[in-house]
């Protein structure tokens, strides 16, 4: 199901949610339409708290269907809502850069992060979501979580991003890769855009064009 709406009055509904081909990933405060919205879209379960008391979970972590990563600013009383919730791995990076989906892209083939993740985190972010992870850039722009949105079946990037920033990602997360925008030409895909193999939700801004740009390549026409 392909649907456009906004959550509580908001047009980045990927802000606000993450959904993966087993789960879908969002805050404990949504409001019944949104939920709504979600079930229809989706139809699968519900993994629903906040993150450091944040709405914002699709800015602050990051999910595959083998795992949700989140960042250390999540309280002991949400970590043991999600872990009760989920029957995936659930982990807290403890690193200084807590935004995590908007510094990570990942699908259940592979994950794209930050430049200055050491080692260490990359191979805690591979173990979590179970996928092989690189650093790099897109649009050479650190920020390669909020600049992508990807699937299992494609992903569209920022305008700007160059030709070796494609091929990359194409070759990590094995899917069609394409430029793109949401909500009348963001070119932050990732907060206009929540998909998974079966189901979209865009932003209410984002145009007719827009929109079937992404649909195609994220393979639902």
């Amino acid at each position: 199901m392909i649907a456009r709406t906004d959550f509580e009055g908001d047009s980045n509904v990927g802000a606000y949610g993450i959904a993966t081909d087993r789960f879908v990933f969002t805050s404990s405060n949504m409001s019944e339409k949104a939920l709504d919205s979600i079930e229809k879209a989706f139809n699968l379960p519900l993994v629903q708290s906040t993150i450091a008391t944040l709405d914002v979970v699709g800015l602050v972590s990051v999910a595959t269907s083998n795992g949700i990563l989140i960042p250390y600013t999540t309280t002991d009383d949400e970590l043991a809502q999600i872990k009760a919730a989920s029957e995936v791995n659930v982990c807290w990076i403890d690193n200084k850069m807590t935004a995590l989906g908007n510094i990570i892209i990942a699908n259940d083939n592979g994950a794209l992060c930050h430049p200055d993740f050491d080692f260490k985190a990359r191979q805690q972010i591979s173990d979590t979501l179970g996928v092989e992870v690189v650093s790099g850039s897109i649009a050479k722009l650190p920020i390669v979580g909020a600049n992508t949105v990807a699937t299992t079946k494609g992903a569209i990037v920022h305008p700007l991003a160059t030709a070796g920033e494609i091929e990359l990602l194409t070759q990590l997360l094995k899917v069609q890769v394409e430029v793109g925008t949401v909500n009348r030409g963001s070119p932050y895909t990732s907060l206009g855009v929540m998909a998974n193999v079966d189901g979209m939700i865009a932003g209410t801004d984002t145009t007719g064009v827009e929109l079937a740009h992404v649909s195609q390549v994220l393979g639902f026409v």
